[in-house]
């Protein structure tokens, strides 16, 4: 089955938004691949590489001595994520190919398969690992980083335009294919893919303060989603007043002293039989 369209689009516009997302959730996905036994000299495939964010995060943490294949079916993305290697001294051991993730054709088997926000994206989740775990060697690891913002948490006190932003945001996704709260499903996907139950770890982001980045974060998620908001009728980019909404969640939270929840973040991870 054809993945869904990528609810976000390729814009240069989600390009930034990508790599600002990326300094946000590199210590999560850090202490969940740590967790899972990442480790020096690995040979390592990053699954929906895009912009190389993660795989240049699994080049560190393989070294030298390791290699990463980031794969990827965006070519643009890929052009840069091959620049950001070569700034970032890690050519050597880190590669990128453009491809779609059912079409991957390795021929030497990998110590760890890695990915994040990318199962959510799949039309069969449990057929893409499936698929990927056969490019893994027996002991090698499944890793993958997830979120779930199906179902806006309400801070106390109640913050409405930080609800209602959150809300539209997470029914973009839903009727875009994208189910929102896939972070809750993982351990089903790995099953119906034949894989262990996953050991499987979260964590929240909790924000609220004056200048805490959670108000850029969905702003220019929501940035990103506008084309597919307006497709669906959900708002508009006026309705929304995107230039400022960031400024305007700010100033509402602060004011009432709302504590924030953000997406939950999901680790999930299997060592192959």
């Amino acid at each position: 089955m054809a993945a869904p369209e990528y609810v976000l689009g390729y814009s240069e516009q989600e390009q930034k938004r990508l790599m600002k997302q990326a300094s946000i959730l590199r210590g999560w996905t850090e202490r969940f691949f740590r967790a899972a036994g990442l480790a020096k000299g690995m040979r390592v495939l990053d699954l929906g590489c895009g912009m190389g964010d993660v795989s240049l995060l699994a080049a560190d943490m393989v070294g030298p001595a390791g290699e990463v294949l980031g794969v990827d079916r965006d070519a643009a993305a890929l052009g840069l994520a091959r620049e950001r290697a070569a700034q970032n001294g890690c050519a050597g051991y880190i590669s990128f190919q453009q491809n779609n993730l059912e079409e991957i054709r390795p021929g030497e088997l990998f110590d760890a398969v890695v990915g994040r926000y990318v199962l959510l994206y799949q039309a069969d989740p449990a057929a893409t690992l499936r698929h990927v775990a056969s490019m893994v060697r027996p002991g090698g690891r499944l890793i993958f980083h997830e979120l779930d913002f199906g179902t806006v948490v309400p801070p106390w006190p109640e913050a409405p335009l930080w609800m209602e932003v959150y809300s539209i945001m997470s029914e973009a996704f839903r009727r875009g294919g994208n189910p929102p709260d896939f972070g809750r499903r993982l351990a089903r996907t790995f099953l119906d893919a034949g894989l262990p139950w996953p050991t499987i770890q979260a964590e929240i982001p909790v924000g609220g303060e004056p200048g805490s980045y959670v108000y850029g974060w969905v702003a220019d998620t929501v940035r990103s989603l506008i084309p597919r908001i307006e497709q669906l009728g959900l708002s508009t980019a006026a309705e929304l007043q995107i230039e400022t909404l960031a400024a305007r969640m700010e100033a509402e939270a602060v004011a009432l002293g709302a504590q924030l929840i953000g997406p939950t973040q999901f680790g999930a991870w299997v060592v192959k039989p």
